[in-house]
């Protein structure tokens, strides 16, 4: 009998110890959502927004790649249907925020963890014209980059721009992977947005899709 005692002794430790355990892990280990935002920021707190984001007016794809922002978007305003298109890379200017500007105007991109807001900084933004109000792109309709791998023997990025894209010296080989996010602006459908995480540095930009396999 007093065996017997102490056999369920030790199984009400045992049982205790797994309690204990769990709790700990539970307080240490983060749901799995706040780890991938975790890992989404730099260590200035700035908020890796690369993916493709949609809403009911147009779709906006994003790369970053350190302080410069790469984007591709396309969208319609107005009751007169206006459209946009454009493409073009915003440089940090403050934490979380992004600036476009050429000779026209100034574009912000706002970056928060649950949305992308973009607005008329000064003048007018040159991929929409005059009146355009701005957009706001929620994570409830956010896609995240696909990895896609190198098959040309040689891959070069091309500048974030309005087709046709100029080849910029930065390149990729066969073999390495890249991250990716479709191209919105109109006649980009041959290329996407892309960067590819070296040992030293990260490059993002234009790469020609016949040059990657994708994942369907």
């Amino acid at each position: 009998m007093a065996s017997s005692g102490r056999v369920i002794a030790r199984a009400v430790r045992s049982s205790t110890d797994r309690t204990i355990l769990a709790m700990l892990l539970l307080c240490v280990i983060p749901p799995m959502a706040t780890l991938s935002h975790a890992q989404s920021e730099d260590r200035f707190g700035n908020i890796d927004p690369s993916g493709a984001w949609k809403n009911d007016s147009g779709a906006l794809s994003l790369m970053l790649a350190g302080d410069a922002l790469s984007f591709s978007y396309a969208a319609v305003f107005g009751a007169s249907v206006h459209l946009c298109s454009g493409a073009g890379v915003a440089g940090l200017v403050e934490r979380n925020i992004y600036h476009f500007v050429d000779a026209e105007g100034t574009i912000a991109f706002e970056i928060t963890a649950d949305s992308v807001f973009m607005r008329v900084v000064a003048g007018i933004p040159s991929f929409c014209g005059a009146y355009w109000p701005g957009e706001r792109y929620s994570r409830a309709a956010f896609s995240p980059p696909r990895i896609c791998g190198v098959t040309a023997r040689r891959a070069r990025f091309l500048v974030v721009m309005p087709s046709p894209p100029q080849e910029r010296r930065g390149y990729v080989v066969a073999g390495n992977s890249v991250e990716t996010v479709p191209t919105q602006h109109d006649d980009a459908s041959a290329y996407v947005l892309a960067r590819y995480r070296g040992t030293r540095a990260t490059t993002a930009g234009l790469l020609r899709i016949r040059m990657l396999s994708c994942p369907d």
